[in-house]
């Protein structure tokens, strides 16, 4: 009996790891067409009541990260978002109709060309490629007032990327040493583990609130707040 239900398992298992292999292959075709970008904005619907029926673990879906843009620009009157990390513009398009202005940095060439055919026709959005430390100048160099942004602490984790070290303190040196008073939201802030010369929460926290006195951080639901005391 024992052997019979350890085989059983087995085959279990095998398939169930068959079909996470095809899924995965589904998803990387799918990638390849225009109509991923649909794809990943409807998953965000299930994505959220799987995240509630969990108990809320540390990461958070889309559609509350949505929320918090929206609550934090109409909070403090911001009109112009500010993104690193395009990725396939779902928060772009999402918050198309929340702000008088949208500009958004994509490192990798060929999303950055795919967001800038798929918002061709929104004149307020304009799609930057590149580096976002060599980019970012050139944006804040746009403003006119404070904005919020919305950036992206997932790349410690991107494959290629984990040696970059430096650039989450250099879009928050440039930012925060702006004119104006921006306000920053930190996308997954779980990345910040201290894992592998990665700062912690801790780091960033301690070396905002000591740089730029003037700044309070809060992290709640996997974001990073930082505004204005």
């Amino acid at each position: 009996m024992s052997r019979r239900l350890t085989l059983v398992f087995l085959g279990t298992y095998a398939g169930l790891s068959s079909a996470e292999e095809i899924l995965k292959a589904f998803r990387r075709l799918l990638q390849r067409t225009p109509v991923y970008g649909v794809y990943k904005a409807v998953g965000h619907y299930p994505d959220y009541w799987y995240w509630i029926l969990r108990g809320r673990p540390a990461r958070s879906p889309h559609l509350l990260k949505q929320k918090v843009v929206r609550e934090y620009s109409e909070k403090f009157g911001l009109t112009t978002l500010v993104e690193t990390g395009t990725y396939y513009g779902e928060m772009v398009a999402a918050m198309k109709r929340h702000f008088e202005r949208i500009y958004s940095i994509e490192y990798a060439p060929e999303l950055a060309e795919r967001a800038r055919h798929k918002f061709a026709n929104d004149q307020h959005i304009r799609i930057f490629c590149g580096d976002s430390r060599v980019v970012m100048p050139d944006v804040l160099g746009l403003l006119r007032a404070p904005a919020l942004f919305w950036l992206d602490a997932g790349y410690y984790g991107w494959v290629g990327m984990e040696t970059d070290r430096q650039r989450l303190s250099a879009e928050l040196e440039m930012i925060l040493s702006h004119p104006y008073p921006h306000v920053v939201l930190l996308d997954d802030a779980r990345c910040l583990s201290g894992e592998n010369g990665i700062p912690t929460v801790g780091d960033v926290k301690s070396y905002i609130e000591s740089s730029f006195p003037q700044r309070s951080v809060e992290v709640k639901h996997d974001v990073m707040r930082i505004t204005k005391r």
